[in-house]
C-alpha cells in the first residue's frame, strides 16, 4: 500500500488523492477501467513505491463526472475539484421535475443543483411559477422526476404570507416558531412515543437515544427552546423593541408586522443548510432589507429566493433562474448581469436565425437554377438533404426563442389643469393618541408642477399617514394644507382600497366609466393583460398583481395630474414595473409617492422626502443621490456608476 495514500472514506475526495494531493492515474500498461459507475483508479507514484501501491476500486463517479467522454475527461474533471473547483457540498438536485394542477401544466423538465453557498435568486412574470417551483422543492410534491436532498440537511422557509394572528400579542407571536424547527421536533417527538412503550428497552435502545440526545443538542444550539427571548433581540436590531409586548399585533403597520414575522421566523438559522424565501422584502422598510441583506450575504448555506426586488437580486444573488413558458433556465451572476446576458444571447441566436435562414435561401435560390438548367446529378440530391438539414436546424433554433408575453400599456396622462405651486403645508403637526411622538412635527413643504417625489423613512414613521393628509383623508392636529384651483388628485393604495373587491375588472371600470361601451372596456383590460376568465373574476378572488393592474388601469381613466402612489410596485413583476418606471417618467403632472423599492425611486424621483420622528429632510435627486448625500459624497458625474 501507497505511504502517502489517505484513509479512503466515500464520496469524499480524499478517495481520488494522494495525502500530497496529486491525482491518480493509471499505472503503467494498466488503463484506467471503467465500469458500470465506478471506476478503477491507480497511485501515480506506483513505480517509486515499488510496484505496491493498491488500485482503488470500485469509486462511484460524482454527478458531472461522466465515463462517456473516456478517461481523459473524468480526469480533468477530477482535477478541477482537486484544485478547488466545483467542490461546494451538493444538497438538492433536481432532475426531470414536472408539476401540474389538474389538466394544466405549471412546470415542465426542471433541471437544476443546488450547493453550499448558492443565493439563487427566482424572477419570472406573475403567474409563471416561481413559488410553485419553491414550494415543489421545498415540500419535494413534483407530479415527475426526481428531487433528492443530501442526508440530514434542513430547510427554513420564509414565506410571503407572513402567519400572523392580529389578535395576539407582540410576545405571542414571537414565541411561535418557525418552520426550521418542524423536522427536528417531529422526530423528536417520534422518539420520545418510543420511549414511552416499555418493550422499547428489550431492544437496541443505545443507538436512537443517541440520536435522540443529539436532536436535543441541535435544537438547543438553533435556539428552539428559546424562540421568544432570540427573536426579541432580533427585533431589536430591527428598531421595533419601542412597542410594548403585550401590544396587539394588529395595532402595529403593515410593515412592522413584517418584521415582527421576519424576526420570528430568522431564530434558528444557524444550523440550517438550505432556506426558501418568498418576497422577503415585500413590507419592508429599505433600512431592514438592507439589514436582511447583510445578514443573507452572510448565512453559510444555500438559499432560493422568489424576488421581483432588483436592487435586492443584485445585492444578495449569485445564480437566476428564469421560470418562463414551463420551464426554468439557469443564469450566472445578479440580475442585472442576467439582463445583459439574455439580452446578448437572445441577440445571438437571432443572428444564428438570420444566418441559417440566408444560407437556406441560397442553397434553395442555387438548386432551382440546376433544375432549370436540366442538370439532375448527385449534386441536387446532395443539395436537397442540406437543405432538409438546414430547416431542422432552423426549427430547433426557432423553438429556443422566448415566447414574448403581450406587454403591459399605460400612458399616464395629466389634466392641464393645474399651476406651477400644486400643494402647501404650512406648520403641519400630526398626532396621535397613545403615539409619543408626532407624525409630523411643524413642518412646512411644498409640491410645484413636475415634481416627483420619494417618500422614504422606516416602519410606522408614518410614511402613509403623511400621503393621507395630502389627499385630505386625514385631518392636520395644526398647521394649513393648501391644495392648489385645479388640482386634481389620483390615488393608488397599496392595498388597493380604491377598488370595489365585490366587482370583477369589467364592473369595475364600468362603475368608473359608464360611458365606455363594453367592447372598450374589453380593449382597454386587454392592455393591462386581462383575458379570458379573468375579466369575469371577482377582485377579491385575483392575485395581488392582478388587482395592482387594476387599480392602475383606474388611475389611467381618471383625470388627474397630481398623483399620490403607495407602494405602487408591491406585486408587480419586472416588466410591469419597467412599464410603469416609464409611464411616471414622462407623466407630465406631479407625483409623491411612498416606496421601499430602491431600483424604482432611481428611476422615477427627483426629489427624496426623508420622513423622521415627525421631521421631513428633503433631498434633490434621485435614491441614489440622497444615498450619497447623508454620506457626505458628492453627486454623480454623468454615466458615473454609483458605488455605495
Amino acid at each position: 500500500m501507497c505511504p502517502h495514500l489517505e484513509a479512503l472514506k466515500p464520496h469524499s475526495l480524499s478517495d481520488l488523492t494522494c495525502g500530497c494531493r496529486t491525482i491518480f492515474s493509471q499505472p503503467p500498461n494498466n488503463p484506467i477501467r471503467f465500469f458500470e459507475r465506478s471506476l478503477t483508479l491507480w497511485c501515480p507514484s506506483v513505480a517509486a513505491h515499488g510496484g505496491k501501491c493498491a488500485p482503488v476500486v470500485n469509486k462511484p463517479l460524482q454527478r458531472g463526472e461522466s465515463s462517456k467522454g473516456g478517461a481523459t475527461e473524468f480526469m480533468r474533471g477530477v482535477q478541477r475539484r482537486i484544485n478547488g473547483e466545483n467542490m461546494a457540498r451538493q444538497l438538492i438536485n433536481i432532475e426531470g421535475v414536472d408539476r401540474s394542477f389538474g389538466p394544466v401544466d405549471v412546470l415542465v423538465d426542471i433541471n437544476l443543483l443546488v450547493q453550499d453557498g448558492d443565493r439563487i435568486g427566482i424572477v419570472g412574470h406573475n403567474g409563471a411559477g416561481k413559488t410553485t417551483l419553491l414550494n415543489t422543492i421545498s415540500e419535494q410534491s413534483q407530479d415527475v422526476g426526481d428531487i433528492d436532498y443530501a442526508p440530514g440537511i434542513r430547510i427554513a422557509y420564509l414565506t410571503q404570507i407572513r402567519d400572523i394572528d392580529p389578535e395576539s400579542t407582540i410576545e405571542e407571536e414571537l414565541g411561535r416558531k418557525g418552520r426550521q424547527f418542524q423536522e427536528l421536533e417531529e422526530e423528536i417527538a417520534g422518539i420520545e412515543a418510543q420511549m414511552a412503550d416499555p418493550a422499547f428497552y428489550d431492544g437496541d435502545w443505545e443507538g436512537v437515544m443517541e440520536r435522540y440526545s443529539e436532536l436535543q443538542q441541535t435544537l438547543g444550539a438553533s435556539g428552539g427552546g428559546n424562540v421568544a427571548s432570540i427573536a426579541k433581540a432580533t427585533l431589536a436590531r430591527l428598531g421595533l423593541d419601542k412597542h410594548p409586548m403585550d401590544m396587539k399585533v394588529s395595532k402595529l403597520s403593515g410593515g412592522e408586522k413584517a418584521k415582527l414575522a421576519l424576526a420570528r421566523q430568522l431564530v434558528g438559522l444557524s444550523g440550517v443548510d438550505v432556506m426558501f424565501l418568498d418576497e422577503p422584502t415585500n413590507h419592508l422598510d429599505i433600512e431592514t432589507t438592507e439589514w436582511l441583506e447583510a445578514f443573507l450575504k452572510e448565512f453559510k448555506g444555500a438559499q432560493l429566493i422568489v424576488s421581483h426586488d432588483r436592487y435586492f437580486l443584485d445585492q444578495v444573488c449569485t445564480r437566476i433562474v428564469e421560470v418562463d413558458n414551463l420551464r426554468a433556465w439557469p443564469w450566472k451572476g445578479n440580475y442585472s448581469q442576467f439582463l445583459r446576458q439574455k439580452v446578448a444571447t437572445e441577440a445571438a441566436l437571432g443572428d444564428m436565425i438570420h444566418t441559417v435562414e440566408k444560407k437556406i435561401a441560397a442553397t434553395t435560390g442555387a438548386l432551382k437554377q440546376m433544375k432549370r438548367a436540366n442538370k439532375y446529378d448527385k449534386s441536387i440530391s446532395a443539395k436537397q438533404k442540406m437543405i432538409e438539414r438546414m430547416q431542422q436546424e432552423l426549427k430547433a433554433l426557432r423553438a429556443r426563442v422566448p415566447k414574448k408575453r403581450k406587454p403591459l400599456i399605460l400612458k399616464l396622462e395629466a389634466t392641464d389643469k393645474a399651476s406651477m405651486d400644486v400643494l402647501q403645508l404650512d406648520g403641519a403637526t400630526k398626532t396621535f393618541e397613545g403615539l409619543k411622538r408626532p407624525v409630523l412635527n411643524n413642518q412646512d413643504l411644498e409640491v410645484r408642477k413636475g415634481d416627483r417625489i420619494g417618500i422614504v423613512g422606516g416602519n410606522g414613521q408614518g410614511k402613509t399617514t403623511l400621503l393621507k393628509i395630502i389627499n385630505g383623508d386625514e385631518k392636520l392636529t395644526s398647521g394649513t394644507r393648501d391644495l392648489a384651483p385645479g388640482a386634481e388628485i389620483g390615488y393608488f393604495h397599496q392595498d388597493h382600497a380604491t377598488l370595489d373587491f365585490n366587482l370583477n375588472p369589467v364592473e369595475q371600470i364600468q362603475k368608473l366609466r359608464p360611458d365606455f361601451q363594453y367592447g372598450d372596456i374589453r380593449a382597454a383590460l386587454g392592455r393591462f393583460q386581462f383575458s379570458g376568465d379573468q375579466v369575469t373574476t371577482k377582485l377579491s378572488q385575483l392575485s395581488g398583481g392582478e388587482r395592482a393592474r387594476v387599480a392602475l388601469l383606474k388611475l389611467l381613466l381618471e383625470e388627474n395630474n397630481l398623483l399620490l402612489m403607495d407602494e405602487p410596485t408591491n406585486h408587480l413583476d419586472m416588466d410591469s414595473k419597467d412599464t410603469l418606471e416609464e409611464a411616471l417618467i414622462g407623466y407630465e403632472g406631479s407625483l409623491i409617492t411612498v416606496s421601499h423599492d430602491r431600483w424604482f425611486l432611481d428611476q422615477v424621483v427627483n426629489r427624496i422626502w426623508e420622513l423622521e420622528d415627525g421631521i421631513v429632510t428633503v433631498y434633490y435627486g434621485n435614491y441614489t443621490d440622497y444615498i450619497r448625500a447623508k454620506k457626505g459624497l458628492p453627486p454623480l458625474a454623468e454615466d458615473e456608476v454609483s458605488q455605495v
